[in-house]
């Protein structure tokens, strides 16, 4: 039931409601006794309304039913998102939601934050460093994005974001990886020409001449080379959208060449990496790099590489964010940034001349 009670000691909202149901009490107040009167009506009339103010769903709900419903419709290419929503549901998922509050967000960062890395493509091995803020960051991330979905869609009576008062972590400024320099690529290159796999000198020169992504080269089909005109189309990539790069000189010669003994019984232009019979890519990576004398350098490394060349010549953010497929900002639309990548096959050819044959340096 509902009471109404006049607060002498209230000036701006003096009109108290308290409603209690079911040994529970819910308080709000009003500046007229029409507001306050009219607001316990409707709280009375609308039990639905009722069980979420008091939190009867969030009891009976627990956080994996929120991030079932949530990776049920999650649409994003991003696998990481699902990655770093299984850990929240691993050690927290029996939790009530109504118990899944600030301090338990709070609790699991401090957790991971104590935990150790991985790394590694086709081979996935630990390591002794410990997570760090970028990657805390983007676990707190994925808990509130899966949050703000179930605010927005009105899941289970959620009415706050538990991770919404929980400030970023400064982020490193060198969590991007490295750039390979200049005196390194040469041998680099050479090595990879050398290597048990024969498309890993094609492949590193991909990397290095579009800045795609380790998967968004290992995706590519003929059907999305046009050796004529000159560019590569990047299918489904992590931003959820189709990217057409232009391919230069090298690059493109050494792809023409590479299809001359393409394989007639899978449409990829590197199958069978990771299989068995061929050397895997990241075992082929290992030996050049060690062949090479060049350390510390990751596949994805080639793409930080291509941006950091493009920074160079004088590329502007908004060039470099076009190639490197980077999400547009506020105002921009996805039909001007491939006209602007389309557009950037001068400045590709210019920063990057004489890179991929080793002869620069």
């Amino acid at each position: 039931m509902a009471s109404i009670t006049k607060l002498e000691n209230r000036k701006a909202k003096p009109w108290q409601v308290r409603i209690r149901r079911k040994n529970q009490t819910f308080v709000e107040y009003f500046r007229t006794k029409r507001e306050a009167a009219d607001f316990a009506a409707k709280v009375e009339a609308d039990f639905d309304r009722w069980a979420k103010l008091l939190g009867g769903e969030l009891r009976r709900h627990t956080l994996a039913e929120l991030i079932d419903r949530f990776m049920e419709r999650y649409r994003g290419k991003d696998v990481s998102v699902t990655a770093r929503a299984g850990w929240w549901r691993d050690e927290y998922g029996n939790r009530p939601l109504s118990e899944f509050t600030g301090d338990t967000v709070r609790e699991g960062l401090s957790r991971l934050a104590g935990m150790t890395a991985r790394q590694g493509g086709h081979l996935v091995t630990a390591t002794d460093r410990t997570l760090s803020p970028a990657t805390l960051n983007r676990y707190r991330t994925a808990i509130s994005t899966i949050y703000k979905a179930a605010m927005d869609a009105g899941w289970f009576g959620i009415r706050e974001n538990p991770a919404a008062g929980i400030r970023q972590r400064r982020e490193n400024n060198n969590r991007f990886g490295r750039c390979l320099e200049d005196g390194e690529r040469a041998r680099l290159l050479e090595a990879c020409d050398r290597a048990n796999w024969t498309g890993l000198g094609v492949f590193v020169r991909l990397a290095l001449a579009t800045g795609a992504r380790r998967g968004e080269l290992m995706k590519l089909t003929w059907a999305d080379v046009d050796l004529k005109a000159g560019s590569i189309l990047l299918r489904e990539t992590k931003n959820g959208e189709d990217r057409r790069v232009p391919l230069i000189g090298e690059a493109r010669a050494r792809l023409a060449e590479w299809a001359k003994v393409r394989r007639l019984d899978d449409p990829r232009l590197f199958p069978g990496v990771t299989s068995d019979k061929n050397p895997p890519l990241d075992w082929a990576w290992n030996q050049a790099k060690a062949a090479a004398g060049v350390e510390n350098l990751r596949i994805h490394d080639l793409r930080h590489s291509c941006g950091s060349y493009l920074a160079r010549a004088g590329a502007s953010a908004f060039q470099i964010a076009a190639i490197l497929g980077h999400r547009s900002g506020p105002g921009l639309t996805a039909r001007y940034v491939h006209l602007v990548a389309e557009d950037s096959r001068a400045l590709l050819e210019g920063a990057l001349s004489g890179v991929l044959d080793g002869k620069r340096k």
